[in-house]
């Protein structure tokens, strides 16, 4: 998304994320259900010993978003997967003026890669 967001204009950036936060899409699911009581416990509570705070501190206890914090409700397992495990790669932050998505940067490198399916598993069963 950064090589094209990038030349958004903030009237454009503002409409379109009003228009993608006011959509209700179904959640597709397709994850391994035995993760879900995994991740649905990482999202409401963290990991205190690994510095990971609760997901719903910042995206909202229904994950459907909640101020400059995405929505995750109903994302694709396998998104919110490659997104957590590629954070560095995938960010184009600018280090001088870096925006709000740096905060998730030391969160996603705590989390392990059974406690990201879990996690990723969970998200994608929310409606």
């Amino acid at each position: 998304m950064f090589n094209v967001a990038h030349v958004l204009s903030p009237p454009m950036l503002e409409g379109l994320t009003t228009y993608f936060k006011n959509l209700d899409p179904k959640p597709l699911g397709g994850a391994p259900k035995e993760l879900v009581a995994d991740g649905k416990k990482i999202y409401e509570e963290g990991i205190p010993n690994a510095e990971v705070p609760p997901c719903a501190s910042c995206h909202g206890p229904d994950a459907k978003g909640a101020d400059a914090f995405p929505r995750l409700a109903g994302q694709l397992n396998d998104y919110i997967y490659r997104k957590q495990t590629n954070w560095d790669k995938e960010r184009g932050q600018d280090k001088a003026k870096p925006d709000n998505s740096a905060i998730m940067q030391p969160i996603a490198h705590n989390l392990n890669d059974a406690q990201i399916k879990a996690v990723a598993a969970y998200l994608s069963y929310l409606d």
